[in-house]
């Protein structure tokens, strides 16, 4: 694929990610399916959190200092 393409593929994608964020902050249905995916995505954060502190442990060879509580704020 030439640059050219690259930058139409680029631009492409920009327009579609930006047409899905605003529908999701800027209409009543986006703020419905945000309130219904956040438990969803609030446990997928606590894993991400849980995996990197075993992580840590593995690499260190001693127990990881607690997380912060998360998510720190709602929708």
């Amino acid at each position: 694929m030439n640059e050219r393409n690259l930058m139409i593929l680029g631009g492409v994608i920009g327009a579609i990610v930006g047409v899905g964020v605003g529908y999701a902050l800027f209409t009543e249905r986006g703020r419905q399916l945000r309130a219904e995916l956040q438990p969803g995505i609030e446990g997928v954060i606590r894993e991400a959190v849980r995996l990197t502190q075993v992580v840590d442990e593995v690499k260190t060879g001693r127990p990881a200092a607690p997380a912060a509580s998360w998510p720190r704020r709602t929708i």
